[in-house]
């Protein structure tokens, strides 16, 4: 059991470790006039240096894991955990709370407009916003259901619940692209993007042991990731919206590994059957 609990913990470790660092970097590793990178700052060498080795860490954890798994399999320690449930549950609750903060917020200040930007940007300047605060409400039954289906063993089988999640994040990465690209100073932004985009592929590959194309191998490596980027950038100077988002992402997605790093043994099939199934293939 404490090998299986070992990758998320030094996911949540190492979070804590690079949150430190970042602090570090936005400290020393910025003009105070000018807002821009001081070019060689240590701090910042130290924390992309620190961040490839934990990614490297993580895809050693996962390599051996196995290459498919079905959805039963995958969740199988979940059932009748009430825990995994309720942490689930609680991940929910955070996008509610985001998607209440982002209506206050869209109530006093309407949707944000740049210069310069084509009609289709300010179109959906004007769209995305409320689109995420949908999918943040709409979070909360979908990953209800979910929670049920795991702890039931039932059910989660073509659930569309799942995908819920990773179209909200697609529409985030979306919005802060937008609000980012003109952005000279890459390493002002550079955490939250790995934090949006890996946690967005450790969603995908949860929904996919939901629709029979369950990968274990890619989805802890991607969850464990996303948990340590998105513990990482809430050192970032953010909204208070985005950082009830990135803690979903550390709660939803570590409730995940650990469920399908304690999934049940797998009896391989019998070296003759194997020869024999390749051979009808």
């Amino acid at each position: 059991m404490g090998k299986k609990i070992l990758p998320a913990a030094l996911a949540l470790l190492g979070g804590a470790a690079g949150f430190a660092l970042r602090k570090w970097q936005l400290a020393t590793g910025f003009e105070p006039d000018t807002a821009l990178a001081i070019s060689g700052a240590p701090s910042a060498t130290v924390l992309m240096v620190f961040s490839a080795c934990m990614v490297l860490l993580f895809l050693f954890l996962c390599w051996r894991e196995k290459d498919r798994l079905s959805w039963e399999t995958a969740f199988a320690a979940g059932g009748q955990n009430t825990l995994a449930a309720t942490a689930l549950i609680l991940s929910a609750m955070l996008l509610l709370v985001s998607g209440g903060l982002e209506i206050m917020e869209y109530t006093v200040n309407g949707a944000s407009t740049y210069a310069g930007e084509t009609a289709f940007a300010k179109a959906a300047s004007r769209i995305l916003p409320p689109l995420r605060i949908a999918l943040c409400l709409g979070s909360l039954p979908c990953v209800f259901f979910w929670s049920r289906a795991i702890l039931q063993k039932r059910g989660g089988s073509q659930s569309l619940s799942t995908l819920e999640p990773c179209v909200l994040y697609c529409v985030w990465l979306i919005c802060a692209y937008q609000s980012r690209a003109a952005d000279p100073v890459v390493q002002d932004y550079l955490y939250e993007v790995f934090a949006i985009v890996s946690s967005l592929l450790g969603l995908y590959f949860i929904a996919g042991f939901s629709f029979g194309n369950g990968k274990p191998r890619q989805a802890v490596f991607f969850c464990l990731s996303g948990i340590y980027f998105s513990l990482v950038t809430l050192a970032d100077r953010h909204g208070t919206a985005d950082l009830f988002r990135h803690l979903f992402a550390v709660l939803y997605l570590t409730t995940h590994v650990l469920l399908i790093l304690n999934h049940p043994p797998v009896e391989e099939p019998p070296a003759e059957e194997k020869t024999e199934a390749d051979e009808h293939a």
